[in-house]
């Protein structure tokens, strides 16, 4: 009797259950891809293998960010508007990296977890924190309890709170900021600002490595082929002579030591500099200075036969295997420009996007022909910033997309949540203030560049 009683309640529960399960085309996945070869390639590959995973059941939609006209699509906000009129039946909208793995059904375990109708502004993912005020934060005075998501991990919003930023997200201009450095972030702040105080929700199954309960993590970048030697690639290094004795010697002594083509690029010769080169210096911008060393390669290049050129501050502290490890995935017979992305007004039709020097620049030689033409890159002015003009505004107008690498980095390891570059091996860092760089090349990367020959003896005798 008792039986009777309660089974046509079970079975109600079991009926609510089952339709409110989730299934995997109740999510809408985004995948913020790019356009260059490689790149794309990996974002295709993801798509195709999550569509695998459905089996007999119907796919989740999953967009390309590349392939949409939207203005800024890698500040994830411009996206949400074209993304809501895309999908408005989505319970659940997904947003990751061309290189996350996900495993669907773990992913829909997990979200089955957080009913989007229950918890109307749920946003989750892996959650990252500054330790202390950052430059690449905009030395915000954040603490412990401000999280922004792992992008390479993914993060899921529900619906209710994805519904509640569209009108906010079409009109959107991030306030007193005209430049976008960290996505993840930025966007991260703009929820917490515009649905007035929604914070991200860390959940370990999105997670920063791979284990076995994992519904994303990151995949470690692998090479595409074996480095090739000799080394195809010119370093130029940007310099002048007040810092030819602090600076130079730490190169120097670490990564140039693996750089079979180098030189120095300085508004002063000195007999410590015998691969030295004249050009032009100003106190700020630097157009001309960096314009200058485009003209006084591409012969270098040429003339040797090598496919890039990579241009570095004078405190950039590289790793030359890794780079090399890098461009063996990319084709340098394409017009093609690799570093760290930032944008100016990159949500709006006037704005850009750009590489931004300190963390290295990585040019095809292709692509150094084709600026050094007359007319098609010259400096507004000596002190227009160089890494904006000619590294954005310029590649903009030759109808080119600087492509990002995550591996690049403007800042010191410091300045990165511990999390985040562990899950990844760095090519870059930049800036020597309160560091030691011979450390940080030690602990970053010298184990990977003592498979590179020591070049130093050959430079000395230049």
């Amino acid at each position: 009797m008792l039986f009777n009683k309660i089974s046509p309640i079970f079975s109600i529960l079991l009926f609510v259950s089952f339709v409110t399960a989730l299934a995997p085309q109740d999510l809408l996945i985004t995948i913020l891809s790019q356009q260059e070869g490689y790149n794309a390639a990996q974002a295709k590959l993801l798509q195709s293998n999550i569509q695998s995973q459905s089996l007999h059941k119907e796919p989740p939609e999953i967009i390309l960010s590349h392939k949409l006209d939207v203005y800024g699509s890698w500040t994830i906000v411009p996206l949400i508007p074209y993304l809501y009129e895309q999908n408005k039946s989505a319970r659940w909208y997904i947003f990751c990296l061309e290189n996350t793995a996900i495993d669907l059904n773990k992913l829909l375990n997990v979200l089955n977890k957080y009913d989007a109708d229950i918890y109307k502004k749920m946003w989750i993912g892996n959650a990252l924190y500054d330790k202390e005020p950052t430059i690449t934060h905009h030395y915000a005075e954040h603490s412990k309890r401000f999280k922004y998501p792992n992008l390479g991990s993914g993060f899921a919003m529900s619906k209710h709170l994805f519904e509640s930023l569209v009108n906010k997200a079409k009109n959107y201009i991030s306030p007193n900021r005209d430049f976008n450095v960290d996505a993840s972030y930025e966007f991260a702040t703009f929820v917490l600002n515009e649905s007035k105080g929604t914070r991200l929700t860390h959940v370990s199954e999105f997670c920063d490595v791979f284990s076995t309960n994992c519904a994303t993590y990151p995949k470690p970048f692998h090479a595409c082929d074996k480095i090739r030697l000799p080394q195809k690639i010119y370093v130029a290094v940007k310099t002048c002579a007040k810092y030819h004795v602090d600076r130079l010697k730490f190169i120097k002594k670490t990564w140039a030591r693996h750089a079979e083509n180098i030189g120095y690029f300085t508004n002063e010769l000195d007999e410590n500099l015998p691969n030295g080169y004249l050009t032009p210096d100003t106190e700020e911008g630097h157009c001309s200075k960096t314009f200058s060393i485009l003209k006084q390669v591409a012969p270098i290049l040429k003339e040797k036969k090598l496919d890039w050129l990579l241009i570095t501050d004078d405190d950039t502290i590289i790793s030359m295997a890794r780079l090399l490890r890098m461009l063996t995935c990319y084709n340098p017979a394409d017009l093609v420009a690799i570093g760290e992305r930032y944008g100016f007004r990159s949500t709006q039709i006037h704005g850009y996007d750009y590489l931004t020097g300190g963390a290295g620049v990585v040019l095809s030689t292709q692509l150094v022909l084709e600026m050094i033409k007359p007319k098609v890159c010259d400096c507004p002015s000596s002190t227009t910033p160089d890494d904006m003009f000619l590294f954005g505004v310029c590649l903009a107008q030759l109808g080119i997309k600087v492509t990002h690498s995550p591996l690049f980095h403007q800042a010191r390891p410091k300045d990165y949540a511990t999390v985040y570059l562990a899950t990844k091996e760095p090519i870059s860092f930049h800036q020597y203030a309160n560091i030691d760089p011979i450390q940080v090349y030690k602990e970053w990367f010298e184990d990977d560049d003592d498979f590179l020959p020591d070049y130093s003896i050959k430079h000395s005798e230049l």
